[in-house]
């Protein structure tokens, strides 16, 4: 009995040591499933991203995700096919209060593996919930009126760098205009139910109303007279108004829902462009004091140049006008000129020094170009941090009203889902 003990307490010893004996002291390291993304790294406007490498035999491909502050989900930015690639430098960051990234491996059995998420936080931009389609600058009070779609209007104060009052007009809306009427300032707003709306300018505040009869597109005002712009088609769709009384006192125009601008140096003579007729046309107006018709005339050409209605501005002296993404310059008897030289640039808007010397042309590139008046030679480019949308000239520098992202249509800001940002850029 004492031997067979013995002999069954050796046999489990010899067992253990050769089981101790099987076990590697070196077993192979796990494949690594795991993709850890550093914090962003900021390089002057643009975002530097770095992570850890995937060992994974099975790699196919990284993707770099980016969610920009107004978006809800993640959108591919970049792809790398070189798993040694850890690394990008993002330079198409929005000029917003918070940016996302997310790398995303993919294997080629098809297995997704994601990173965390990191955010690189701006918190000193403000974002407007805004997005409109017109913008008014009252240069002497440092307000701008924002005009949306939708039919609200937003009245901003740069001093404060707030949005002070909005107002829901509960309809479309057209091209605005303010003026002084008996000493007190007020906004002229033209609706799509067939009335003209007057709000007090500072309060927006309604105070009265002007029937019309007809869908508006544009109002302008001058000394107690209102011009609009109507659906009538050929039947006179210039219409106007007094605005004492709110009589009508004058129909005109072959052309229906345009956008027309006084002229500099005049009381009475508009510039118009359609919005709606294709070729996009032109026509000149001028009225006497009373309001009534003088003289009119239509563009020669019919489409031959660029033209439109949203991107147009008058030289200070009122002899000339530049419009369109092409930046296309005519005299005031609505002849052709020439275009500003922009290489593939596309303007946005257009804006000038008070003596008419220098145009200021905002671009789809994030900048703002100066040329001077007198033979439209290029002086120097202006780099902006987002893409300037409406720009206005002060005797502080230039601001700029810009959105955050780049539509495919830039120039003509139809995007209701891209806010805007104020941009005050010196000179």
């Amino acid at each position: 009995m004492k031997h067979f003990i013995i002999l069954m307490i050796t046999a489990v010893l010899l067992i253990t040591a050769c089981s101790k004996s099987n076990d590697n002291p070196n077993p192979p390291k796990e494949i690594e499933n795991k993709i850890e993304l550093n914090a962003p790294v900021a390089d002057g406007e643009s975002i530097k991203l770095s992570w850890s490498k995937l060992t994974n035999n099975l790699f196919y491909n990284y993707t770099i995700l980016r969610k920009d502050y107004d978006t809800d989900s993640f959108h591919e930015i970049q792809k790398i096919m070189d798993n040694s690639s850890t690394q990008i430098e993002d330079i198409e960051v929005p000029y917003s209060p918070e940016v996302s990234y997310q790398i995303v491996g993919q294997m080629k059995n098809g297995t997704i593996i994601s990173s965390n998420v990191v955010s690189y936080k701006r918190p000193s931009i403000e974002i407007l919930n805004i997005s409109p389609f017109d913008v008014i600058h009252s240069e002497v009070d440092q307000l701008l009126y924002f005009f949306e779609k939708t039919g609200r209007i937003s009245l901003y104060d740069l001093k404060t760098s707030k949005v002070v009052k909005q107002v829901e007009t509960n309809s479309t809306i057209g091209f605005a205009d303010i003026e002084s009427y008996q000493g007190k300032k007020e906004l002229y707003v033209p609706r799509n139910d067939g009335w003209i709306f007057v709000y007090d300018a500072y309060t927006l505040e309604k105070i009265t109303q002007i029937t019309v009869g007809l869908e508006s597109t544009c109002v302008v005002s001058n000394k107690n007279i209102l011009y609009v712009s109507t659906s009538a088609w050929i039947n006179r769709p210039l219409k106007v108004y007094q605005r004492s009384d709110r009589r009508l006192i004058e129909e005109t125009g072959d052309f229906d829902r345009t956008r027309f601008r006084k002229i500099p140096g005049t009381n009475t003579s508009l510039l118009e462009i359609t919005l709606n007729i294709g070729p996009t046309d032109q026509r000149f107006y001028r009225f006497d004091a009373k309001g009534k018709i003088e003289t009119n005339f239509s563009d020669r050409y019919h489409g031959d140049h660029p033209l439109d209605a949203s991107v147009f501005a008058f030289f200070p002296n009122g002899t000339k006008y530049i419009t369109g993404s092409q930046g296309a310059i005519y005299n005031i008897d609505l002849t052709y000129d020439k275009s500003l030289p922009r290489g593939n640039l596309l303007f946005t808007d257009f804006c000038f020094e008070n003596n008419g010397a220098q145009v200021y042309a905002a671009t789809t590139a994030k900048s703002i170009e100066l040329y001077q008046t007198s033979d439209y030679s290029h002086m120097k480019s202006i780099k902006t941090k987002a893409y300037p949308y409406r720009i206005f000239n002060t005797n502080q520098g230039l601001i700029a009203v810009s959105t955050t992202k780049k539509n495919s249509d830039q120039y003509s800001f139809n995007d209701q889902k891209n806010k805007v940002v104020i941009e005050k850029i010196g000179k």
